[in-house]
């Protein structure tokens, strides 16, 4: 499963914070978190990308409950193909590492 979300500049260590103190199950998801202005988004405040197990997604959606902001779809999509982008260029790039 995974889940896109965005959360507001004052809220982005707080829901950081919140995901790796949950050592059972937050933290062993896979999560990224961009700025938006990185991506090209003009927002004062952070993606999160997860994915993981139904369970673990689920545990950090209640985790971040309360912190995430509303967003355009548009803006999500985009953060999330950004995001997808740089963990593909960075797979290929370990590869030739190890290839």
């Amino acid at each position: 499963m995974e889940w896109m979300t965005f959360v507001k500049k004052e809220n982005v260590n707080k829901a950081e914070n919140a995901l790796r103190i949950d050592f059972d199950m937050a933290a062993k998801q896979s999560i990224t978190i961009k700025d938006a202005k990185s991506l090209g988004i003009k927002e004062d405040g952070s993606f999160f990308y997860i994915s993981g197990t139904d369970e673990g997604v689920k545990k950090c959606q209640e985790l971040m409950k309360g912190m995430t902001a509303p967003m355009d779809k548009k803006h999500l999509d985009k953060a999330k193909e950004e995001i997808r982008k740089e963990e593909e260029a960075a797979a290929e790039g370990m590869g030739g590492i190890f290839g």
